[in-house]
């Protein structure tokens, strides 16, 4: 019973090890290359590997060369069977005040491999509420959206572009 109990802390201990070590500031490079690719650029970031997390504060993000919004903080967590992106405080760019609302408050996106086909998310602002799904295999987008009084108000014809639903949600679906 000890020789099992030693070879599973042994195990865990290796394994808290390969996630705290694991290079997680390059992850983040490699995800800037290939947004890159499409034209986002992010800029005047401050990254910082917390060891079980990584941190980046005040990006610039810019697509085809117009500054697009402002984040505050990023925090990416990676393990090995759940990760997770909280990004809090977006202000996107005036430009987009005609469409939406320009505060996000935050947006949590998350994958674990319980549900390997699918990455989760959910976000609140002056927008509202709304929680998305993005199925791997198909290529498809589903967001289902809360909107709040302002959104209801100012920016219907965002809202037409959606089909609301009995409950008052309006349901957003798009495949790549």
């Amino acid at each position: 019973m000890v020789k099992v109990l030693k070879f599973l802390a042994y195990i865990l201990f290796f394994i808290v090890m390969i996630i705290y070590f694991m290079p997680k500031s390059n992850l983040y490079y490699f995800a800037e290359q290939e947004l890159e690719k499409n034209k986002v650029i992010f800029s005047n970031e401050e990254i910082k590997d917390n060891g079980l997390s990584l941190n980046i504060d005040n990006i610039d993000v810019s697509f085809e060369g117009i500054e697009s919004a402002n984040v505050q903080s990023v925090n990416l967590k990676t393990f090995l069977v759940y990760n997770s992106l909280n990004v809090e405080n977006i202000k996107l760019s005036d430009m987009a005040a005609s469409f939406v609302p320009l505060v996000i408050e935050n947006v949590n996106v998350s994958y674990s491999i319980l549900n390997p086909l699918n990455v989760v998310a959910s976000a609140n602002g002056e927008f509202g509420e709304a929680s998305a799904a993005f199925n791997i295999l198909d290529s498809n987008l589903s967001i289902l959206l809360m909107p709040s009084p302002l959104m209801l108000k100012k920016y219907k014809n965002t809202l037409r572009q959606m089909k609301k639903n009995e409950s008052g949600e309006y349901v957003y679906v798009k495949t790549f």
